[in-house]
């Protein structure tokens, strides 16, 4: 029950922490739910893609054809972060974008960290079951955190996708590739920190630094992401209400 409880936590904080910023009009719960259940199966075809592309390219290239430094690096940003980011992509552009709920442009980062801690908790819970409390414990403050930012920052672009008809391709695009960036990068040193033949020409330490480098930046640019959105959503808000307000004076 521990591990359980370990496992769901940090996503449903997030969830939770993202859902009362959305102060001027939330998304009802229902779909909210359902988003995060999409994230969630998300999961089953990515486990499938990655464990084929894995094993697909370990055995046509080998590590003879590819040094361990390209490998980690391909697989961090291609294999993975490819695979996870665009599959969140895909739901929360071609689901929960088309809601009528999707209102306003905090909703881009509420509808895919929602979908991302789905995502995060079926992961999560995975690596806590397998490893113990202690994987859970450092995951609740690293791994599923690096998820819900590199939502936030997909989220950000697709909330102003949303409301920019001229745009929409161009800003949804740099949603995706700022996601698929961060999460590669982040991937990239903890792995590269785990390859005995990387760390005997850089230090483990050194490439762990770099991972928590790049998490810590993200963080930062996911609640300054954040809280520009919520000064978007308040000005429509308030632009909003004085429209009803003029439109029933003339009424009057």
């Amino acid at each position: 029950m521990d591990l359980l409880l370990l496992s769901i936590a940090p996503g449903f904080l997030i969830c939770l922490f993202i859902y009362l910023r959305d102060k001027y009009n939330r998304e009802p719960i229902a779909l909210l739910l359902v988003s995060f259940i999409f994230g969630m199966l998300a999961a089953i075809p990515c486990i499938f893609v990655e464990t084929i592309a894995s094993r697909f390219i370990a055995q046509t290239f080998g590590e003879a054809q590819i040094p361990s430094f390209i490998n980690v690096i391909f697989q961090s940003f291609f294999v993975i972060a490819l695979t996870e980011e665009g599959l969140k992509f895909i739901i929360v552009r071609k689901f929960c974008f088309r809601l009528k709920s999707f209102d306003e442009p905090f909703d881009g980062i509420v509808y895919s960290v929602m979908v991302s801690m789905g995502f995060a908790t079926v992961e999560n819970a995975g690596y806590v079951f397998m490893h113990g409390f202690n994987t859970g414990l450092m995951r609740m403050f690293l791994s599923v955190p690096a998820h819900a930012a590199f939502a936030v920052l997909m989220g950000y672009y697709i909330g102003l996708a949303k409301f920019s008809l001229h745009k929409r391709r161009i800003y949804s695009l740099q949603g995706l590739l700022l996601a698929l960036f961060f999460h590669g990068i982040y991937d990239s040193f903890l792995f590269l920190a785990e390859n005995k033949t990387v760390t005997q020409y850089i230090s483990g330490a050194l490439l762990i630094s770099g991972a928590l480098l790049s998490y810590y930046v993200a963080i930062r640019l996911s609640l300054k992401a954040i809280r520009q959105q919520e000064k978007l959503s308040r000005l429509i808000n308030e632009r909003s209400k004085l429209t009803s307000l003029d439109s029933e004076s003339h009424a009057v």
